[in-house]
């Protein structure tokens, strides 16, 4: 038995497994039309991406360049910590349904590909 199959058949036991299993769950809701605090919430997620190592370089560089490491060693975690919350805030506007719908979808695959002898009687494919 491999690993795959085991991992598969312990997270059977889970409600939320089974209940992904069960319901067929889909990524139906990414087909929906994204509301404005969707958006805000995904444009936060990339700015705290793109902005976050490029400003901390650019502090260090200001650092060497004015000769005060304190500068990188203060300013460095504050812009990392804002840029976490920037981060987290844009999860939290973009919604926990559509997290919710994909990992549903994923744990149902990976259910059915490494142990579809344990699957319900139901049929799961459309």
């Amino acid at each position: 038995m491999g690993i795959s199959r085991l991992l598969a058949e312990q997270l059977l036991k889970i409600g939320f497994v089974r209940r992904a299993v069960n319901e067929g769950a889909d990524l139906s809701i990414f087909r929906q039309k994204p509301s404005g605090k969707m958006l805000g919430g995904l444009a936060c997620i990339a700015v705290s991406y793109i902005a976050c190592w490029p400003v901390i370089s650019g502090l260090g560089v200001l650092a060497l360049y004015i000769n005060k490491p304190v500068l990188i060693a203060i300013g460095g975690p504050i812009v990392w910590t804002v840029n976490h919350f920037l981060c987290m805030l844009g999860v939290y506007l973009a919604g926990a349904d559509h997290s919710k719908a994909l990992v549903k979808y994923l744990v149902r695959i990976f259910i059915q590909r490494h142990a579809p002898d344990k699957l319900p009687e139901q049929k799961l494919y459309f």
